[in-house]
């Protein structure tokens, strides 16, 4: 079933992407505009975060779980597919490095900072050289993989669509709020999902060199989603100061987004396996 649901969700993601997405999340705010979060205590802030994250999940999870036989079951999966599809979202992320490409193409290292800044939210500390600057938006290009499919893709198959749906509200309520005790909770949340991810790398990618590193993460519980991913992929890129330019520079981001491909496929092979050996 969850591999149906998630098979579906993806295609559908692939053929509806659109340029400028964005989520509708008007409802989530005003679902939270009667709540001044950031004015109570610590206890008062988790039962809010309960009443309007935790306990809807577990309502949906509940309900799906009641639609049994041909009919509801189908229905079921349709809710799924479509709700699915709102989490992972629809933006078409590859059209944000589109012109950092052309930049490249053009040996136009300025123009392709500019472009990082604007469409990637690279910082000011990637503009000292090119090697920098184009690692640090290959990194970027990883943690937008992971923040916009894996780890929902991970909580879809771990607890369904409550599972997916409780990971994404809880990326909302800290937005809103920044709370740091629900920074950590985020934090245990993106713990396995980004290790898994690194292992993947691993796999697919320069594994000689890669995963001595991911296994190193498996038992490493306090460096963040970004240095394991980061650390993962430079041993995995393979750049080099020396024989850096532009043609390797767009071979680099094109080899990325496919390394991400291949994890996503890996991911959903083993979900395949998983489904037909052992019923999940």
């Amino acid at each position: 079933m969850k591999f149906i649901v998630l098979l579906f969700a993806v295609l559908l993601q692939k053929q509806t992407k659109q340029t400028g997405y964005q989520r509708n999340n008007n409802w989530f705010k005003r679902v939270l505009s009667p709540f001044s979060v950031n004015d109570m205590g610590t206890v008062s802030q988790a039962l809010v975060f309960t009443l309007v994250v935790v306990l809807p999940c577990l309502v949906l999870g509940f309900a799906l779980s009641q639609l049994t036989g041909i009919i509801a079951g189908s229905l079921s999966v349709l809710l799924q597919v479509a709700l699915f599809l709102y989490i992972l979202g629809r933006d078409d992320f590859s059209t944000r490095f589109a012109s950092y490409k052309e930049c490249w193409k053009r040996a136009d290292y300025q123009g392709a900072y500019h472009c990082a800044q604007q469409f990637l939210s690279v910082q000011e500390q990637a503009q000292e050289q090119p090697l920098m600057l184009h690692k640090t938006v290959l990194h970027a290009i990883v943690f937008a993989w992971f923040s916009r499919f894996f780890i929902f893709t991970f909580w879809f198959l771990l607890g369904g669509i409550a599972g997916a749906l409780g990971c994404l509200l809880s990326y909302w309520f800290y937005r809103e709020f920044r709370l740091p005790w629900l920074k950590s909770i985020l934090g245990a949340l993106e713990w396995l999902p980004s290790r898994l991810l690194a292992l993947s790398i691993a796999l697919t990618g320069d594994f000689v060199k890669s995963f001595p590193s991911a296994m190193k993460f498996i038992s490493d519980f306090n460096s963040s989603t970004k240095e394991v991913l980061s650390t993962t992929m430079s041993l995995n890129d393979g750049l080099d100061e020396a024989e850096f330019d532009c043609e390797k520079a767009n071979f680099a981001l094109d080899e990325t987004n496919q390394l991400m491909m291949r994890c996503a496929i890996l991911w959903l092979l083993v979900v395949a396996c998983l489904t037909v050996f052992a019923g999940f």
